[in-house]
């Protein structure tokens, strides 16, 4: 066992029947590496006692730090405390503070506490209590051979309010001022994982103490370095240094680092330019739409669009011509750079997208098979137009035509 291994236990049936999905881990997984600590195992378990003592023990028994998420709660089926208890052959008690928390907020809603109410304000007894401000059940942490356990609700907003009040100093204590790990994300779209790895092949020759990963976030293909230095200002330093090679390999797929969405860099662009852009879609139904304006303040550069699905709207709405549609088919560079250059008048906006595609499952035909998808850009200085076919499921061909779009607006907008 290392000082700095460490180890995620979530608990909760629900999570091993696939019921919720663990965003805990992940969370804490990040916190815990940001911290020097090195998560070397993530335990699920279920609200079985037996699972979880037997779970508990062999987290104990390997890593320095232990975090532990879920069974906190009133129900019988809440079983962590009264686990960890037993296993370190103590009593459970109730905390005084969190029990008057309780009690006042029951007054102040007129509700009538049931006895099971209080079963989410209990603690092993002699363990260290960690405050709750977002919730009732307050999260503590205890010694079991040599490890350091922290135990949390399993509910997301309560867990990272404890987590940032209370525990994360705990852990941060632990760990000491050993090495500081950091790391970047790079965001790349229209580029698969192997030709992204074999562009940054040799990225970290000469590069001490940094490791590379590689990980699809669909359609995204995102590109991880880790680096730990003596201190955060020398390995954001090797960071630094690496964006600019990262960047240069990938081109113009590279479009974002961290948690910026490419609907995000879009946004930044445009705002940065003072122009606006605005949407026609077909095969995509509203999904270019919803990807920008989940952009907080995207008003400033999306005034709308236009959902174009049948030729008659792409016509009566939008002024493309039956006479191209008729020849070319609504799957075609020509009826794309009509339906953009319409949205652009139509709508008053400095840039007019537009999708038009063969989403599937049928629909498809030798020339234009499921997967073909058409896109336009209309701009001051005229329309850009691509054609990407992508053979796939229905909704991974909407969305990759959704991040085709945004891409190719994104790269015709130079900062």
């Amino acid at each position: 066992m290392r000082k700095l291994d460490a180890e995620i236990l979530t608990i909760g049936d629900e999570l091993n029947r696939g019921e919720i999905v663990d965003t805990n881990s992940a969370w804490l997984a990040e916190e815990l590496t940001r911290l020097g600590a090195h998560v070397r195992w993530r335990t699920s378990v279920t609200d079985d006692a037996g699972d979880m003592e037997e779970a508990m023990r062999r987290a104990a028994g390997r890593a320095r730090i232990v975090v532990s998420t879920g069974g906190l709660g009133p129900t019988d089926d809440d079983r962590t405390v009264d686990v960890v208890a037993a296993t370190l052959g103590v009593p459970t008690v109730t905390d005084p503070a969190h029990e008057a928390k309780l009690v006042a907020r029951a007054a102040a809603r007129a509700f009538v506490l049931t006895p099971n109410n209080l079963r989410q304000v209990r603690v092993p007894q002699g363990a260290k209590v960690l405050g709750n401000e977002k919730g009732m059940a307050p999260g503590f942490l205890v010694e079991l051979g040599g490890s350091a356990m922290i135990f949390m609700p399993g509910v997301p907003r309560e867990m990272k309010g404890i987590w940032s009040d209370f525990a994360v100093a705990e852990v941060a204590a632990l760990v000491g001022t050993g090495p500081v790990t950091s790391k970047r994300i790079w965001r790349s779209f229209g580029i698969g994982e192997s030709h992204v790895d074999h562009r940054l092949r040799g990225l970290l020759d000469g590069v001490a103490d940094a490791t590379l990963h590689f990980r699809i976030a669909y359609p995204e293909t995102l590109v991880t370095v880790v680096v730990r230095r003596p201190s955060l200002v020398e390995a954001e330093a090797v960071l630094d240094a690496l964006d600019v090679e990262v960047r240069t390999r990938l081109g113009s797929h590279a479009y974002a680092t961290g948690d910026q969405t490419l609907a995000a860099a879009l946004g930044a662009r445009l705002l940065a330019r003072g122009e606006t852009i605005a949407v026609a879609e077909s095969c995509t139904g509203g999904m270019l739409g919803q990807y920008l304006t989940t952009v907080p303040g995207s008003s400033a550069w999306f005034p709308g669009g236009i959902i174009s699905y049948a030729n008659a709207v792409k016509e009566g709405q939008l002024g493309v011509r039956s006479s191209t549609l008729a020849t070319h088919g609504a799957v075609s560079e020509a009826v794309v750079t009509e339906m953009a250059l319409g949205v652009r008048e139509r709508l008053g906006s400095t840039w007019g997208v537009a999708v038009s595609g063969v989403a599937g499952p049928s629909g498809g035909t030798a020339e234009k098979p499921v997967g073909t998808v058409w896109l336009a850009l209309a701009g001051p200085a005229g329309v850009v137009t691509h054609k990407v076919v992508w053979p796939s499921e229905r909704e991974l061909v909407r969305t990759f035509a959704v991040f085709s779009a945004m891409h190719l607006a994104w790269k015709s907008l130079t900062p």
